[in-house]
Parts: C-alpha cells; sequence; structure tokens
C-alpha cells in the first residue's frame, strides 16, 4: 500500500534517516543509538524511516512505498531529519545524533 509523507502529518511525527545505503556506517551507528529509545518513540507518536537512493525501509530494514520522502534525500546529505506534526523540519543534524536530543526537542514541541 503506498502512502504519502503527507499522510502523517497531525498524526505522528516522522524521523527520517538519511543514507547512501542501508550498509552506511553513519546509519548503522544511529541505529544502534536508537535501539533502547523504540518504546519512548513509539509513546510520542514517532515513526522512523530509513531513505536511501534504493528506497524507503521501516527502522527494521523492511521496504516501503512513501511517496515524497525522496525531496529530503539532498546535496549528499547523510544524517537525520526530524519532521513535527505539522509536517515542518525541527531538527536536521548529520550522523550520529543521541537518542536524548531528539527527545528533548520532541519535549520542547507545543504539541507534546
Amino acid at each position: 500500500m503506498t502512502q504519502d509523507i503527507s499522510d502523517f502529518k497531525w498524526k505522528n511525527r516522522v524521523l527520517i534517516l538519511v543514507a547512501k545505503d542501508l550498509n552506511n556506517e553513519g546509519l548503522t551507528a544511529q541505529l544502534a543509538a536508537f535501539k533502547d529509545f523504540l518504546d519512548d518513540f513509539e509513546v510520542i507518536d514517532l515513526t522512523v524511516f530509513v531513505s536511501t537512493p534504493q528506497g524507503t525501509y521501516t527502522s527494521y530494514k523492511t521496504l516501503v512505498d512513501i511517496k515524497g520522502i525522496a525531496r529530503y534525500r539532498k546535496n549528499n546529505f547523510e544524517g537525520i531529519i526530524l519532521l513535527g506534526k505539522d509536517g515542518g523540519t525541527k531538527l536536521q543534524e548529520p550522523f550520529v545524533v543521541p537518542a536524548k536530543t531528539i527527545l528533548n526537542v520532541i519535549d520542547a514541541m507545543p504539541m507534546r
């Protein structure tokens, strides 16, 4: 089933991990940094996607069809992009960003 990135607006915060491929060292380190926080992410309505030129994946590296997510892959950027429930970019940082940093940004959001 195809979804559009805008389908998550007002429902979920979206965290996009942008990498050149699934074997990217930065991506692997970032996913490891999140390992102990996945339950916390679920509580705050955070959906995680991995975006590569080869496709879009869940945090478990299952291929999904999300339209519109490719626009976040620009200028050879590799890192995280946090979208708020309003669809706006709230944080954009290169790999590796501590999970606590993301949680702190979300805790400061008005819709938290």
